[in-house]
């Protein structure tokens, strides 16, 4: 019998940058089988413009930012058949990555990795919150190394 796995669907919307999507996409296949899960979760990649909208909308923030989750499940125990849908900005990710000094790609499995973990109900609210968080993105990130 085969070992089910997430399906991690990536759909990109912003034509003007193909990511390695593949290592993205894997990095959160082990994030959802390292927590423990087989749903599946949407990554899309969108620009500012799009970004901004659905902040505004949902956040009530008239600004971009980089990266915005949206869990469709609350119940994460078994075989929950779709988690949600983490968006990245890829302009934001850009800006990012020269601040922080790091690659492009390294950036977006940041926030790839940050999204998918807040579909998992992980948050930073708190600075105990945000120990914990950063420390599994921290395990994770590890992964791609």
């Amino acid at each position: 019998m085969s070992k089910k796995v997430s399906k991690i669907s990536v759909h990109n919307l912003n034509k003007k940058f193909r990511p390695d999507f593949p290592s993205l996409r894997i990095l959160a296949q082990k994030i959802l089988e390292k927590e423990k899960t087989k749903a599946a979760v949407n990554l899309i990649f969108i620009n500012n413009s799009y970004m901004k909208k659905l902040n505004s909308k949902f956040r009530g923030k008239n600004k971009t930012t980089d990266v915005l989750s949206f869990p469709l499940e609350s119940d994460l125990k078994g075989d929950s058949a779709f988690l949600g849908e983490v968006y990245v900005s890829f302009q934001q990710a850009q800006r990012q990555a020269k601040e922080y000094g790091v690659s492009l790609q390294k950036e977006l499995q940041r926030l790839v990795a940050h999204g998918v973990l807040h579909l998992l109900g992980y948050d930073h609210q708190t600075k105990k919150e945000a120990s914990e968080m950063r420390k599994k993105e921290e395990k994770y990130l590890k992964l791609t190394s």
